[in-house]
């Protein structure tokens, strides 16, 4: 499969931006799938119960976190993928941080981690925007 270079500056911050929400994807679900006893105290301050949630949980938190970093990554390394990394990045933080904010709500709480992580994703949807208005359907810097 040939893939198209990245020279232009604005695809580089691009393409650094996608690497970087791959990787923080990745790290978080290695965490999840290798410690997800670690991770889940650390972060909610409860653990699962039962080995099914464990495994749930290093499924859904870890698999599906994993599988986002690797294809964040790979837009991150082809110029003509930009533009779809970004629109990937964007459908995913969106609801998370959606979801995040309606739970911290309806819980009537939040620990600090919640409140970082929400704090996180809007930055990273802002950013995701901000990139993309300045791509054509291309993915060329306008």
């Amino acid at each position: 499969m040939h893939e198209t270079p990245i020279h232009n500056h604005g695809r580089r911050w691009t393409a650094r931006f996608l690497m970087l929400n791959g990787v923080a994807f990745a790290l978080f679900g290695l965490g999840f799938v290798f410690a997800p006893v670690l991770f889940s105290g650390l972060f909610t301050g409860a653990v699962p119960a039962t080995p099914d949630a464990l495994t749930d949980m290093r499924a859904t938190c870890g698999g599906v976190a994993l599988g986002l970093g690797i294809l964040f990554t790979r837009h991150a390394m082809d110029a003509s993928r930009l533009r779809s990394g970004l629109l990937a990045v964007l459908y995913v933080t969106l609801p998370l941080a959606g979801a995040r904010l309606y739970g911290m709500f309806a819980a009537g709480a939040a620990n600090g981690f919640m409140i970082a992580f929400l704090g996180t994703e809007v930055v990273v949807v802002l950013l995701a925007i901000a990139l993309l208005r300045n791509l054509d359907d291309a993915g060329h810097p306008t």
